[in-house]
């Protein structure tokens, strides 16, 4: 009978134990989870900055007067995204040195130049046309990066899919539209850059690291 009563004893700390370990991959799976999507966020924050920039600089080539408004508004939501208490909560947990939180600051980096560069731009501004598409190809890869994230978070089930198959459209025209335009080669070479990691951001994989809990 005791024989018995120690097996039972000992199956039971074993499921216990075996609980525990589920429980604690959930968690772990969970705060992964988490990182990724409020990092995400941020990026659809900092991609809404430059589609704001965008419109901000095409309304410079053209003279209205509330161009440079909308360039200083991008700015600023910019700076927010990236230097907010969120942001600041994720570094202080940990997150600083992971792979998709160094891919965002490079990303901002290089979006707070193109921006300070749109701010030059005027109605007297050589290549026009150009500067335009290479706007647009911003706008286009900025608007597919957000999709495609979005998507990626499964809230919305057959829609998901849809939204990511639209925003890879969306990245293949923008890369097309860099791939085509010529003309004004020092801009082009700042949107380059923005635009091939706006590219790469949405293929980034969920950090395997403990993510940031709080």
């Amino acid at each position: 009978m005791r024989s018995v009563i120690r097996l039972i004893i000992c199956l039971s700390l074993l499921t216990l134990t075996a609980c525990e370990f589920d429980r604690h991959e959930m968690h772990q799976a969970r705060q992964n989870l988490s990182y990724t999507t409020k990092l995400h966020h941020l990026h659809m924050l900092v991609n809404h900055s430059l589609q704001m920039a965008t419109q901000g600089a095409d309304m410079n080539l053209q003279g209205v007067e509330h161009g440079p408004a909308m360039l200083v508004k991008a700015s600023g939501l910019l700076e927010r995204a990236m230097s907010g208490p969120e942001m600041a909560r994720m570094h202080k947990y940990g997150s600083g040195n992971k792979p998709l939180m160094k891919m965002t600051q490079e990303l901002a980096d290089k979006s707070a130049v193109l921006i300070e560069a749109m701010k030059g731009i005027s109605t007297k501004t050589a290549d026009k046309d150009a500067i335009r598409m290479l706007n647009h190809a911003v706008e286009v890869a900025a608007t597919g990066s957000s999709l495609i994230m979005l998507g990626q978070q499964g809230m919305a089930g057959d829609i998901d899919a849809v939204m990511v198959n639209h925003g890879q459209l969306m990245l293949g025209e923008a890369s097309g539209l860099l791939h085509d335009t010529t003309g004004a080669p020092e801009y082009r070479l700042l949107v380059s850059g923005v635009v091939q990691m706006l590219i790469g951001i949405p293929d980034m994989p969920i950090d395997s690291e403990d993510g940031d809990s709080k």
